[in-house]
């Protein structure tokens, strides 16, 4: 599974939240569905960096200010990491690949045209394998 940081909150827990703007996509943002509602396999999807150093600093949290300057994001977001391998395309998780779009940017897709519902269900499922990672 190739190495991504995406910033999430916790959930009760302490793994990251399953919701659109956590764990999750935003149909018709993040990804395209058809009338059938299956998402279609066009790259896009949850967007990822292979490094947290690599995201926006206006999602990055403010007590990481000291390490990445410009850093706004309320202190309820966390950086998250999973994977080990090298951030290029290829499969990420079961039903799932990682396209990236730049070295600095990817999107975690399906992997073939499911309905949006699976996906999300795909996504989720790599919800254990998340460790928070702010280093």
């Amino acid at each position: 599974m190739p190495r991504v940081f995406r910033v999430m909150r916790k959930d009760l827990d302490d793994l990251p939240e399953v919701s659109d703007k956590g764990l999750g996509v935003r149909e018709g943002t993040d990804v395209d569905v058809d009338a059938r509602n299956n998402v279609q396999v066009d790259g896009k999807g949850m967007s990822v960096a292979p490094n947290w150093r690599d995201i926006n600093v206006l999602r990055l949290p403010k007590r990481l200010r000291h390490l990445k300057h410009g850093c706004t994001a309320a202190n309820t977001w966390f950086c998250w990491r999973t994977g080990t391998g090298a951030f290029q395309q290829g499969p990420f998780a079961a039903g799932l690949t990682l396209e990236p779009d730049s070295a600095k940017h990817g999107n975690i897709a399906p992997a073939a045209v499911v309905l949006l519902a699976v996906y999300r269900t795909d996504l989720a499922a790599t919800r254990p394998d998340w460790i928070e990672d702010e280093t």
